[in-house]
């Protein structure tokens, strides 16, 4: 053999032995178990904070007023994907909600992904709560961990009390033995007027409104001969809450009927529990719209609410027919507006 062939098959035999010993570690990633548990915690913590989540394609509205747990195809808390970091209220409280979900099998596949059974423990804190939520399984002594600093975004809320009432008229100026009071909802303006980021827009097709009226019985003014005594009931009756809704552009009103399942929405002096009318009312009436109550209803139209009161016997009362509806809108003298907390979500997965 030649010098030359000799030197060559040496490099050869070198080089075929180095890359043999290196094959074996190619393959080390495929056979492992080992799993980087940080990166999924990770992974998982921005789906939550960073993502609106989603609904299935056949269902109606946002994942969070979905009532049956297979119209639900991602779990996202973030009010919306131009806002990540800042979260929906009614989207915490139903991710929450162990009535509805399921720990493990709702969540695994929903906000975890992947056919690997991890175990996951899902905690918040919330500045101004006592104690944390969480979902999931006690944490074990190696895990892996990822937190996020992120903002809620509460839901607005009205009080009619007696000063606004009285300021604004609120009260009819004759006896009379029916009386209505109006409440307006603009959607249009509420979602393409001043206000633009959804942090801090009202949007009460898919989040929770609460309107409580108070003082009525202070805020009565029966001008009969002689006047009752101080303290006497009212004698009014809540009779009916009706819905109209005028489309952009029209004039004309139509009725609008909530679907059976929000039919319970009114609660009267203080009790805990909601029925529909009629029913006698003393001092105080709390109307509370779950989300999704409006969900149906045309995004662009304007919604009146309709209270009606039967009194006995006739008497100026809550009415503001001659006036104007109660705007519910962004003036803070009408509504206390969205607020954003501090809160504090950390993933733990093993």
């Amino acid at each position: 053999m030649s010098i030359d062939f000799m030197i060559g098959f040496t490099i050869f035999i070198i080089i075929f032995i180095w890359v043999a010993t290196m094959v074996p570690s190619l393959f080390i990633g495929l056979n492992a178990h080992a799993v980087d548990y940080d990166a999924v915690a990770y992974r998982t913590a921005v789906i939550l904070v960073e993502d609106p989540g989603a609904a299935g394609s056949l269902a109606t509205g946002p994942w969070e007023i979905q009532p049956d747990p297979r119209d639900v195809v991602r779990f996202g808390l973030a009010r919306s994907k131009e806002t990540p970091l800042i979260l929906d209220e009614n989207k915490v409280n139903r991710l929450f909600c162990s009535t509805v979900f399921v720990y493990p099998q709702d969540y695994q596949k929903r906000v975890i992904f992947g056919d690997y059974p991890y175990q996951f423990n899902i905690s918040m804190k919330v500045t101004g709560e006592d104690q944390p939520r969480y979902v999931g399984d006690i944490l074990p002594d190696e895990y892996g961990y990822i937190r996020r600093d992120v903002k809620i975004r509460s839901s607005s809320n009205a009080s009619i009390n007696k000063a606004m009432i009285m300021a604004r008229g609120y009260n009819n100026s004759e006896d009379a033995a029916w009386n209505q009071f109006s409440i307006l909802f603009d959607n249009k303006l509420l979602l393409e007027g001043d206000i633009k980021s959804p942090a801090y827009q009202i949007n009460f097709h898919n989040e929770r409104i609460i309107i409580n009226i108070t003082d009525i019985e202070s805020t009565r003014n029966l001008t009969q001969n002689p006047l009752p005594p101080v303290g006497t009931p009212s004698g009014s009756n809540l009779t009916a809450i009706n819905f109209y809704q005028r489309p952009f552009g029209s004039t004309s009103l139509s009725s609008w009927p909530p679907m059976k399942k929000y039919q319970n929405f009114t609660f009267i002096d203080g009790n805990s529990s909601a029925d529909p009318p009629p029913f006698d009312v003393r001092n105080n009436v709390s109307l509370i719209f779950e989300p999704g109550f409006f969900g149906t209803m045309d995004p662009t139209a304007t919604m009146f609410i309709n209270l009606t009161f039967g009194m006995n016997p006739p008497q100026q009362f809550l009415n503001n027919t001659l006036t104007r509806p109660f705007d519910y809108d962004y003036n803070p003298v009408n509504v206390t507006q969205p607020a954003l907390r501090d809160a504090v979500v950390e993933v733990a997965v093993w």
